[in-house]
């Protein structure tokens, strides 16, 4: 086998952790962000911790976002989800970090996406505590990903409101008005011209009625 290709972002960081290698925790910190997406858990810890003790400013930031914006080549949108998406475990389902940590040996840790829905879900507050309850269970003991529980629970999670409904079955039926109208009018088409004609002309003002 070949060896791995590193990309731009990623030799620079291996050039940083080679650098900073008499300092542990900056060098643990920029390890976690090059395999975030493998271990987010542990990157989203060592960001928490460095945010906390403000460590940022003894390897010479002035603040937290410069540091994963220069150093770890993070986004600004992309650590709030890892620091939200931390302290919402914390709170709500600390047995998930006590599993992560467990001395025998890690155990599961669901994904990003699986934790920021059911954050997302528990904010929202319109799943009643069993559901909830339910879908903790299937995205942190069971391992769904995001589009399993957005598929099993998100009308009941996110219901959509009497507006949302209204406008998505105004666009369906305006939808199925333009095709009934190009079919009516194609070449060949098997209705009565006078009738084809009142048809186009009743389409005509539902259409017009529905854009008002």
């Amino acid at each position: 086998m070949g060896s791995k290709i590193l990309t731009k972002t990623d030799r620079a960081m291996e050039d940083r952790m080679l650098a900073v290698a008499d300092d542990p925790e900056r060098a643990d910190t920029l390890a976690k962000a090059r395999a975030f997406k493998r271990t987010w858990l542990e990157l989203a810890e060592a960001l928490t911790r460095a945010q906390g003790k403000k460590s940022y400013e003894r390897w010479g930031f002035t603040d937290f976002d410069s540091y994963c914006r220069k150093e770890l080549h993070l986004r600004s949108s992309t650590v709030a989800k890892l620091l939200g998406s931390y302290r919402f475990l914390e709170t709500s389902a600390p047995r998930v970090l006590e599993r992560a940590r467990a001395p025998e040996g890690p155990g599961p840790v669901p994904s990003l996406g699986a934790v920021e829905f059911v954050a997302r879900a528990t904010e929202r507050g319109a799943a009643d505590a069993d559901t909830l309850q339910t879908i903790q269970r299937v995205a942190f003991d069971e391992g769904a990903e995001p589009t399993i529980l957005r598929k099993q629970f998100g009308d009941v999670a996110f219901p959509a409101s009497d507006e949302d409904r209204a406008e998505k079955l105004r666009g369906q039926i305006v939808g199925a008005a333009r095709r009934l109208s190009a079919l009516i009018a194609e070449d060949g088409s098997p209705v009565p011209r006078k009738l084809a004609i009142r048809v186009e002309e009743t389409i005509g003002e539902l259409l017009e009625s529905l854009s008002n």
